[in-house]
């Protein structure tokens, strides 16, 4: 069962819920592939420390949940965490990988 149909300006489109075309077996998607209005838990961050710290001090980090308000072709990524907005760019946002928080891996 092919969950893809399409890419569309770095983000994929399906026949489904706009939420429920990220994924719910067992991978994850980049934050910069993510669809805006739904929200996510980080899966990881792919970085070094410095990054990995920089993400944790503004509460990013795996098991944390965000909400993805802005999304686009080369822009950055606004997400919403703890109540705060946040603009991360799109080098960082690739690094961030997420999967629906709404999931539950069986």
């Amino acid at each position: 069962m092919k969950l893809w149909k399409g890419k569309r300006c770095g983000r994929f489109e399906d026949n489904g819920s706009d939420c429920e075309r990220s994924n719910c077996h067992g991978w994850s998607l980049r934050l910069d592939q993510a669809n805006p209005g739904c929200r996510f838990r980080v899966a990881r961050i792919s970085g070094g420390r410095h990054l990995c710290a920089r993400m944790a001090a503004m509460g990013i980090y795996p098991g944390s949940e965000l909400e993805l308000l802005c999304a686009g072709c080369d822009s950055p990524c606004v997400v919403r965490v703890k109540g705060g907005t946040l603009s991360l760019g799109k080098g960082i946002s690739e690094n961030i990988l997420v999967v629906p928080s709404a999931c539950t891996n069986d």
